[in-house]
């Protein structure tokens, strides 16, 4: 299985104000997986990562793109947004230090075919992972986790708001947001340590 809940009390407050906040700003494209380059179904914003910006989402060498940014790890402007303080209270329930953070949507109606992410060799070698928390969901978005490239069904997922997961991207899956209104994940890379690694025991 490639998909599983994190043993963290789930956030039960009201995430609407996040994502209504979300809804009015200018998401960066993601370019990493090129079915996708150039369009604006798959987009992202930066809450800490390689500038202080929210539109610096990129990492220094990693993605070959013309954006420069720095190679100091930040807080955006972004994060000290009073709207975000539901999402500084999540953050503060991980233990341990954070790589890139970001938002990433999902357009209304649009699906992500089956794919495996684009990531660097720190993912893959699980020395950084890679957890995601829906902020705007609902029943019609649906996660897909192939057990290979070849598995044509996959297993099924629906993620609930403000649960924490820990999703193996390197893995072949898909997403479907099937509803009418724009989806939102909060995608938190942590540097992997020795109290996460309890925290994930079994998981990860």
């Amino acid at each position: 299985m490639h998909n599983l809940r994190i043993p963290i009390e789930p956030y039960e407050g009201d995430l609407s104000g996040v994502a209504d906040y979300l809804d009015g700003m200018n998401f960066q494209l993601l370019t990493q997986i090129a079915p996708y380059k150039n369009n604006n179904i798959w987009t992202a914003l930066s809450l800490h990562g390689f500038g202080s910006n929210a539109s610096d989402i990129f990492k220094p060498g990693f993605v070959d793109t013309k954006v420069e940014v720095d190679t100091q790890l930040q807080w955006t402007s972004l994060f000290n947004e009073p709207t975000m303080k539901p999402i500084s209270e999540m953050i503060s329930k991980l233990p341990c230090n954070f790589e890139r953070i970001r938002f990433t949507k999902l357009v209304a109606g649009k699906s992500l075919k089956k794919h495996t992410d684009n990531v660097d060799d720190d993912i893959k070698n699980k020395k950084i992972a890679r957890l995601h928390i829906p902020i705007r969901t609902n029943n019609d978005v649906i996660f897909t986790f192939y057990e290979n490239e070849n598995d044509l069904k996959g297993k099924l997922f629906n993620l609930k708001t403000g649960h924490y997961y820990y999703l193996d991207v390197t893995k072949h899956h898909s997403v479907s947001n099937n509803s009418n209104i724009d989806r939102y994940h909060l995608v938190i890379d942590c540097f992997v340590n020795d109290e996460l690694k309890t925290l994930f025991k079994g998981i990860f």
